[in-house]
């Protein structure tokens, strides 16, 4: 049969086409830096991701679940496939794409005949001539390398962050960047001080700076990351839970309403502070004592006021006062 890659989104396997690979490309298409992730087979998964994002995206569910079961039906039969090549990179979104694809071929037990092609750039910024300078950097994946990425998904799935903060501050083991990577997306946890992730701190001291335009504000926060992740959805996204929460913390961007799409409240929106915005990027107050949250992180569902935070400075986890583990 012929071969299969699978690669992060659409334009990488765009780009793979282009460039003369004649193969199966399956495109991952998912930012599983957000919403919930569920343990079990790769169905159970999925089913939740489709009900997160046909609800966080305004995205038709029936269409997603399509999507998602013919690319489980693919993976499901990777057994099939003579070889299978894995084209990721050294982002968040690239690194929890890889651990869930590995921990598939495990629980599907393919093993044999799989290569990863691990890029330190952007596969999507690339062009049909460059993209296939990453082949030679191709390396056998072993059956350590499954087992390490299943118990690495595991532990992702698991509904408190211990053991990936575990794993994130451990020495570099077989996937060089999925420390960082991990470490990164710890930092998406409410800070103790101002209960703001440090996206949604990135974004409320941009706004403090003057910039009231949210693509310009999203141009400048990518800017910031070492390895950028967050798609601009993703990102807008983020402005609405800050701008509608109980206690609002940005002013000046409509209201999802009929008739007014989001793009047109994006272009029309001119983002400022209000006074409690202020107040929390200042440290005088916190987020989630103002207006709680209901988010996950992972396998773990923050709810209410006492939930898990990460302090970045200390790089250090934080526990609810309810925990008693």
């Amino acid at each position: 049969m012929a071969d299969l890659i699978i690669t992060n989104g659409d334009a990488a396997a765009e780009l793979l086409h282009a460039a003369g690979r004649q193969a199966t490309i399956l495109p991952w298409r998912d930012v599983l830096h957000e919403g919930p992730l569920v343990a079990g087979p790769i169905e159970a998964c999925s089913a939740a991701r489709v009900g997160y994002l046909a609800q966080r995206f305004h995205l038709p569910a029936d269409d997603l679940a399509a999507q998602f079961s013919e690319r489980d039906r693919l993976m499901r039969g990777a057994t099939a496939f003579d070889t299978i090549e894995l084209w990721f990179e050294h982002d968040l979104y690239d690194q929890l794409q890889l651990m869930q694809v590995l921990a598939t071929l495990a629980d599907v037990k393919r093993g044999t005949g799989v290569a990863l092609v691990q890029a330190d750039d952007f596969l999507g910024a690339q062009r049909a001539d460059t993209i296939l300078r990453f082949a030679s950097r191709a390396r056998r994946i072993t059956d350590m390398d499954l087992a390490a990425a299943r118990e690495a998904w595991s532990e992702l799935t698991q509904p408190n962050p211990r053991a990936t903060a575990a794993r994130a501050g451990a020495a570099p083991g077989r996937f060089p960047y999925l420390r960082p990577a991990l470490r990164r997306f710890l930092e998406e946890l409410p800070a103790p001080d101002s209960g703001l992730t440090r996206t949604e701190a990135a974004i409320l001291s941009g706004v403090a700076g003057g910039t009231a335009s949210p693509k310009r504000l999203f141009a400048e926060v990518i800017r910031q990351e070492e390895a950028a992740f967050m798609g601009d959805l993703s990102f807008f996204r983020l402005i609405d839970d800050l701008a509608f929460a109980a206690v609002p913390l940005l002013a000046g961007l409509a209201p999802p309403r009929a008739g007014l799409s989001d793009g047109e409240r994006i272009d029309e929106a001119g983002l400022e502070l209000t006074e409690a915005g202020g107040a929390v990027l200042a440290g005088n107050a916190d987020r989630i004592a103002l207006s709680g949250i209901e988010r996950w992180w992972a396998g773990t569902l923050l709810t209410g006021r006492d939930v898990w935070r990460y302090d970045r400075e200390a790089h250090k986890l934080v526990a609810p006062a309810t925990d008693f583990g």
